[in-house]
């Protein structure tokens, strides 16, 4: 007994050992709850394994005791790796690394493996001592999270939307092959690059937008999605590239925010634009000149208009002319008067279309104005033998202009007569669809339109076929309502059977009794 045992008792060397025993039972079980633990002799031969092993490996301890490493192994590692990993431990270093093993049924596990040499007292070593951790489950979500990473850098090569991404301090981190043939970049030209400085994100094409101002950098602040139609990126030669942008912030685990970037070429849709406003603005152009054409040829026009009329009325006058010279002159006044008519009513139109209208918008009281209209009428429905049925006193008021709505309700009247059936019927009625207008029908029991010539109606100088007939007209009374009506603020419409008649109706503001709708100038 050496030195340092004398003095310490067989029964202190006994509960030593059982202390020390426990206490490597302890740390031995901790260690199994979480690791897969095997040792093996010096030439690799499987000495001893944990109850992990077994149960991740699929075998029994007694069909691993004696038996080489081997047994799990899977083949999916070249030979290479356990050349390594042999030249490493006999050497006494220990070795760490990836391996994935077969189980006794067939199926993969993968582990971090550590393998430490044991070594004696020569040096050599004795055991080698395996220690893994179960990364499966890990393997199996990198593998995934690779799959999804594939898929989605497939889906950004083959869009054709344009994408970049940013980090935090707005570096470029990867762009989409079809943002680089927009831009007419390489990739190594923007990885890295501070992608604001570089593709210059601006509204002004004259100047480079502050970075308050550029939506990628806002989004970099604040972490705000943006969507914009008026934006430029500018390409590698300098060039603007008009595009519409959505941007996306990107969270990282600092609070900072990179942003994802993805634009569409807006080239075409803004050129087009350019062609449908310069396109409007000729349009424009041709209708101010042809409303001033008809104004000055109208007004042109009224000099000898007037000067026929005045000779035509003196001679109607004439008591020596003889009853064929009455007639023919006859013929001269109602052809002047005619004329006259639809010189007055091109007036009216250019002056409408020019802009020129003047309306004073105020409070009229429908049946005061309606018994205006049909007295007017009368005359011209009685040689027709047409009759009126009137509503009774309704008691609405209208929001309109006096003398437009007059003209436009005289023109609904005037068509009901002329285009109505010999001794037929004119109706008037009135509808409210809702508390703020009023709809005024004015229903003839004529012959009625075609459902195909609905859609002309109230078009300048279209008369649906009645050139040739024996009423006349000028075809420019409707479209005159129309933009007489639509001017203050109400719609025209018309529905027709034919065999039956028509129904032609505007809407217009109505006022309330308690007079709670604003008056309006216009």
């Amino acid at each position: 007994m050496n030195k340092e045992m004398k003095g310490i008792s067989q029964k202190d060397l006994i509960c030593d050992l059982r202390l020390n025993t426990s206490r490597y039972d302890q740390l031995r079980h901790a260690i199994d709850q979480h690791a897969i633990v095997s040792a093996t002799d010096e030439h690799g031969t499987i000495v001893e394994v944990n109850d992990k092993f077994c149960a991740i490996s699929g075998y029994s301890r007694e069909e691993l005791i004696g038996r080489n490493h081997r047994i799990v192994k899977s083949d999916v590692h070249p030979d290479s790796l356990f050349q390594n990993m042999w030249g490493t431990i006999t050497s006494g270093r220990v070795w760490q690394g990836t391996v994935c093993n077969r189980k006794k049924e067939g199926g993969f596990y993968w582990v971090e493996a550590t393998i430490v040499p044991i070594m004696d007292e020569q040096g050599r070593p004795w055991r080698y001592v395996s220690i893994r951790t179960d990364i499966t489950a890990l393997k199996q979500a990198h593998e995934q999270l690779e799959r999804e990473l594939g898929r989605t850098q497939a889906l950004l090569e083959a869009l054709g939307e344009g994408v970049f991404g940013v980090d935090h301090q707005g570096l470029c981190t990867f762009i989409n092959p079809a943002a680089l043939a927009m831009l007419g970049y390489e990739q190594d030209d923007v990885l890295g690059k501070d992608s604001h400085k570089l593709l210059r994100c601006t509204v002004d094409l004259t100047s480079h937008l502050p970075e308050g101002e550029c939506p990628v950098c806002d989004t970099l602040t604040d972490g705000i999605s943006r969507k914009t139609d008026d934006n430029n990126l500018f390409r590698k030669d300098g060039t603007p590239l008009p595009v519409s942008l959505s941007v996306s912030p990107i969270g990282s685990r600092d609070g900072q925010w990179g942003a994802v970037t993805v634009f569409r070429d807006l080239t075409r849709r803004k050129t087009m634009e350019a062609g449908l406003i310069a396109a409007r603005d000729e349009a424009e152009a041709a209708n101010e000149a042809k409303s001033l054409f008809l104004s000055n040829m109208s007004h042109e026009l009224r000099t000898p208009l007037n000067a026929i009329l005045g000779f035509g009325q003196f001679l109607e006058a004439d008591p020596t002319l003889t009853l064929d010279q009455l007639d023919s002159i006859h013929e001269i006044t109602d052809a002047g008067r005619h004329l006259l008519e639809l010189v007055n009513e091109v007036l009216d139109l250019a002056r409408i279309e020019s802009g020129r209208l003047n309306l004073t918008v105020g409070a009229i009281v429908l049946d005061e104005l309606m018994d205006e209209c049909l007295s007017m009428l009368h005359p011209q429905a009685e040689n027709r033998g047409i009759c009126f049925a009137l509503p009774a006193d309704s008691g609405f008021t209208l929001q309109a202009d006096r003398t437009a709505l007059k003209q436009a309700i005289v023109n609904f009247l005037s068509n009901a007569v002329k285009y109505n059936s010999p001794n037929g019927e004119v109706r008037l009625e009135y509808e409210t669809p809702d508390e703020s207008c009023i709809r005024i029908h004015v229903l003839d029991t004529g012959v009625g339109i075609a459902p195909e010539q609905l859609s002309e109606l109230f078009q300048p100088f279209h008369r649906l076929g009645q050139e040739l007939g024996e009423v006349e007209g000028t075809g420019i009374g409707l479209a005159i309502t129309k933009r007489l009506i639509e001017a203050m603020g109400g719609r025209v419409g018309a529905a027709s059977t034919l065999g039956e008649g028509s129904d032609f109706w505007l809407e217009l503001p109505r006022i309330n009794q308690g007079g709670s709708h604003n008056e309006q100038q216009g």
